[in-house]
């Protein structure tokens, strides 16, 4: 396996397109028999696929946006320190790649919320996602979002040092411009409202007009 590891790394710093294939579907192929041998450079291994992410060939990228989603799917947790790098450039692949990148771009951000640490998959969607001008960026990290607050349960969240931010990210997002994110912004309020620590907070960030 470590041979393996060693070959996918090379065959990821080629410049031949179906070289850099065959490299993502080795460290795939890894992660789910060997992923303790991806632990040890882990640091290395994400920095190869995310940055295939980009790639221009939509091939190569739809690979490395697959091969990420199984890393977080094997390492779980172990991915934390990873998450805020992965996420940014996942959210940049939805802003301007063809339909089917885009889709893989935010199925691998939804599994990514799955398996990580809540707290730190909530700060990489507020700080890369919510923030964007683009509809299209806003519209996913705010679905991700929503998702994850019902996953983890407000109590969770609500002690987390980012409780407040939540609370004025979930307020904005409620007046989107977006159909689509305002009513997973509106969703998010309704959620926070049911909580007694969320609600004083969102009173505070939003004016009682807004809620």
């Amino acid at each position: 396996p470590q041979q393996s590891l060693l070959k996918a790394l090379s065959l990821l710093s080629s410049d031949d397109w179906e070289l850099k294939e065959k490299g993502l579907f080795s460290i795939k192929h890894l992660a789910e028999s060997h992923s303790e041998v991806l632990l040890c450079r882990l640091r290395e291994v994400c920095w190869a696929v995310t940055r295939e992410v980009t790639n221009l060939r939509s091939k190569v990228s739809y690979s490395a946006i697959v091969t990420l989603g199984e890393l977080f799917v094997t390492l779980k947790k172990d991915m934390d320190s990873e998450v805020d790098e992965v996420a940014r450039v996942l959210f940049r692949v939805v802003q301007n790649s063809p339909e089917f990148v885009q889709k893989a771009a935010s199925q691998t951000l939804l599994i990514m919320v799955e398996n990580v640490t809540p707290a730190q998959a909530m700060t990489a969607l507020m700080d890369s996602g919510v923030q964007s001008r683009h509809v299209q960026v806003r519209k996913c990290a705010a679905e991700h979002l929503l998702s994850l607050m019902e996953k983890s349960g407000l109590t969770k969240l609500a002690g987390t040092p980012r409780a407040e931010r939540l609370a004025c990210v979930a307020g904005t997002l409620a007046q989107d411009c977006h159909k689509a994110t305002r009513h997973y912004g509106q969703e998010m309020v309704k959620m926070l409202l049911s909580h007694q620590k969320f609600k004083m907070l969102l009173e505070q960030s939003v004016s009682s007009r807004d809620l």
